[in-house]
């Protein structure tokens, strides 16, 4: 690879991960995406990630981060981190060090979208349910979910 093509996927990369932290396999599409030959992309991609610039274990953090904020269940951000390879150690240990509490995260998930009182009708029952599994929530979240009633 000549120095040119070199320094401009360096430069996008760079440009990328200042942004915000990107999946190996993120970084690759999209410097696929721009043009670039993927055998030119991926030793500079490795290089990155060798130095630590780049990091899976970083982008599943924010991930588990950024998903919980938005009211997103363990499912959804498992899949989310999935789609771009994601070591599951690495998704895990994103899990433990939140912290998170999936069960009120669905109690509030639901109310903010439902309000706090019972489900009205069996339809009204199931609507709620797609939308928690929609939002990535076991049943055992979703049957919890669904009891805490408040008047």
């Amino acid at each position: 690879m000549t120095d040119c093509p070199r320094k401009i996927i360096m430069e996008s990369i760079t440009r990328m991960l200042a942004r915000r932290e990107h999946a190996y396999h993120e970084l690759l599409r999209k410097l696929s995406q721009k043009g670039f030959a993927l055998a030119d992309c991926v030793p500079v991609v490795d290089e990155y990630k060798s130095a630590g610039i780049q990091s899976d274990a970083r982008y599943a953090e924010m991930r588990v981060r950024s998903g919980i904020n938005k009211g997103h269940g363990p499912a959804r951000l498992k899949a989310d981190c999935q789609q771009w390879d994601i070591d599951e150690r690495y998704v895990t240990q994103a899990f433990e060090e939140c912290q998170a509490d999936w069960f009120e995260l669905a109690v509030v998930v639901r109310h903010k979208r439902f309000g706090t009182g019972a489900a009205r009708d069996s339809k009204d029952k199931s609507k709620q349910i797609r939308f928690l599994q929609y939002r990535g929530f076991y049943s055992e979240h979703i049957q919890y979910a669904l009891s805490v009633v408040e008047e």
